[in-house]
């Protein structure tokens, strides 16, 4: 049996993928993906009750992406964001106005989003989907990439998108396996209620066991990421919330009033990974398929989207004037524009964990003398902000919200 011809094929159908399979069918040619959640499932990983940190550029792509308007009202504002180091002199303040922009970044609900991208996704009749359905095996041609997955899937393509975060396993079976490196601690995530208002303001306290991060939501609730060490973050995800309250309010201080109410817990594992080469062949991995980083600045997902924004430009420019995208040329001039992104990210946030959580007095005073430098020198926090937020450098068309139509 023929294959059913696309002009992309996109494995993994959340956040990631579901932002590439946007800005790949706002294109107008076929886009095929497969999903192994049902539409709407509430146990699709990528869909849980977690909340995502969005750079301003993160921003811009959704923006280009048609999906922001959707998101808007539940996307919470950071307008400053307060450093410290717990037990230790040395603190960094930085607002939007360092930055020039309207805000520093937005946290978003992770649900809120993978709603606003399923119902996008779902307005384009060029884009098919197969869910809930997973990749079985990929054969590689001279021109195209065929995948067959469950159900008698049979699909041809010149590109095959791995966008599955690397727990299928495709990307192994490819050649694209990424080795990860776990970090001894996890994270433990949740909402906290308060007793005022957080001002938008987002709190990131380096503790011995690493980053304590309190970002802003919408009301008078922030989203808790505790990096701690896995036994303990058993504990407290177990605890009464009284006791968990209390523990976070001796951790944290009350430099944002006292924590009031606490919903549902849950910790999850910490790792750094990234593939040295994004493809092989006709098969190309982006977003935690590519790379895996620590949350401690807030720049896993934010990655993917770069990922997204910088193959929308590949595809608009192949398209546009009948090029192959999946020809090696094409590929690699994509992979190095990633390359030094992802590579930065990567560096920068394992510094910042060995750096704060390394008892050294040496290293202790290094980074309180850093902090303060940081905050009283407007261009360092210029320079700082502008490179977190995605701003810096040859930015991509959705990257600058603008839509990704090839002109």
């Amino acid at each position: 049996m023929k294959p059913a011809t696309f002009d992309l094929v996109i494995a993994g159908g959340g956040l990631t993928g579901a932002s590439l399979a946007c800005a790949a069918a706002s294109l107008g040619r076929r886009v095929a993906v497969l999903e192994s959640f049902a539409i709407g499932d509430d146990q699709q990983p990528s869909f849980d009750e977690r909340t995502i940190a969005l750079t301003f550029a993160s921003r811009r792509v959704l923006e280009g992406l048609g999906v922001w308007r959707d998101i808007d009202a539940e996307a919470c504002p950071i307008e400053s964001i307060h450093i410290s180091d717990r037990g230790h002199f040395g603190t960094a303040r930085l607002d939007r106005s360092h930055a020039g922009t309207a805000a520093l970044g937005y946290v978003v609900p992770t649900r809120a989003l993978g709603a606003a991208l399923t119902r996008r996704m779902q307005r384009f009749e060029n884009l098919e989907f197969y869910c809930p359905a997973t990749a079985e095996s990929v054969e590689q041609f001279t021109d195209r990439v065929e995948v067959r997955g469950t159900n008698d899937i049979h699909l041809s393509a010149p590109l095959l998108a791995l966008a599955d975060g690397g727990r299928s396993g495709l990307g192994a079976r490819c050649g694209l396996e990424l080795e990860t490196r776990r970090y001894p601690k996890v994270a433990l995530v949740a909402i906290v209620g308060l007793d005022r208002s957080h001002e938008n303001r987002a709190f990131e306290r380096f503790t011995k066991h690493g980053p304590l991060a309190l970002l802003p939501m919408t009301g008078q609730r922030m989203a808790l990421a505790w990096t701690l060490p896995e036994v303990r973050a058993r504990q407290l995800a177990s605890a009464p919330a009284d006791e968990f309250l209390a523990a976070l309010q001796r951790t944290f201080g009350d430099r944002c009033g006292a924590f009031t109410r606490v919903g549902s817990r849950q910790t999850y594992p910490l790792s750094l990974g990234r593939l040295a080469k994004p493809f092989r062949g006709r098969v190309l991995a982006v977003g935690n398929a590519a790379h895996v980083v620590h949350p401690v600045a807030g720049q896993g997902f934010n990655l993917g989207l770069r990922d997204v924004a910088e193959l929308a430009d590949h595809l608009a420019t192949c398209w546009r004037v009948n090029l192959d995208i999946g020809g090696a040329d094409g590929l690699r001039r994509y992979a190095r524009e990633r390359r030094a992104q992802t590579r930065n990210v990567s560096v920068f946030t394992d510094g910042l964990i060995g750096l704060f959580t390394s008892p050294a007095p040496i290293v202790t005073a290094a980074r309180g003398i850093g902090l303060n430098v940081v905050d009283v020198l407007p261009p360092a926090k210029r320079f700082f902000l502008r490179r977190t937020m995605g701003l810096q450098g040859r930015l991509p068309r959705l990257a600058r919200g603008l839509a990704p139509d090839g002109e």
